[in-house]
């Protein structure tokens, strides 16, 4: 048997089939001001699927589990059948206090549920082509190439440290493994964006 799946799967894929006919898409009522764009959130993920799965005896459960001194999210979606696939997500939040923890969890909640059923939130999919932006004009007085400044860092440690999505929008928007790969005119940028009191936290 494998680590993530049951021996059997034909009677569980076979409800599965028959739930994502009927899952709607979910609603985007989530905000994000990086993207300048709208989300489905946990809920509303949730809210678009569990009666799908529920009418087809499927379920979804998702724990947090320590091994060897490292957090793993567990996702499984299980079968009235016993059939059952699961998938492990490693958790590793820049910051540890329950609020900070709290909103990361629920982050990578809903990217775990929504990959083992199959919800979707109805964007275009753009093959990535927006992850990477161009150095737009107001930021012409920065160098392309320029790393980010000691200042721009500090000054982006402290938004992360008030909401860790920050850190996973920085990370997927600039394709960057640490904050130190960000260049000026990024830097300057991400500070703009949530610096600015007009916009609304994630």
């Amino acid at each position: 048997m494998s680590e993530h799946r049951s021996t059997e799967l034909n009677e569980l894929f076979a409800a599965l089939s028959k739930a994502q006919e009927e899952i709607r898409c979910a609603h985007k009522d989530a905000s994000n001001p990086f993207f300048k764009s709208k989300y489905a959130n946990l809920q509303m993920v949730i809210e678009a699927s569990r009666p799908a799965l529920c009418k087809n005896n499927l379920a979804v459960s998702q724990q947090l589990i320590t091994e060897n001194n490292l957090t793993y999210l567990y996702t499984l979606l299980g079968h009235s059948s016993g059939q059952w696939i699961s998938s492990k997500a490693l958790l590793s939040p820049v910051k540890t206090d329950v609020q900070s923890l709290g909103s990361y969890i629920t982050y990578m909640r809903r990217y775990s549920y929504s990959a083992i059923v199959g919800v979707y939130d109805g964007e275009e999919d753009d093959d990535g082509d927006k992850a990477v932006p161009e150095p737009k004009k107001e930021y012409t007085a920065y160098k392309p190439d320029k790393l980010i400044s000691s200042q721009q860092l500090v000054i982006i440690v402290k938004l992360i440290q008030s909401d860790i999505a920050v850190y996973n929008d920085i990370i997927t928007k600039f394709k960057v493994k640490e904050l130190r790969e960000l260049k000026e005119w990024q830097a300057e940028e991400i500070i703009g964006t949530y610096n600015d009191p007009k916009q609304s936290k994630l």
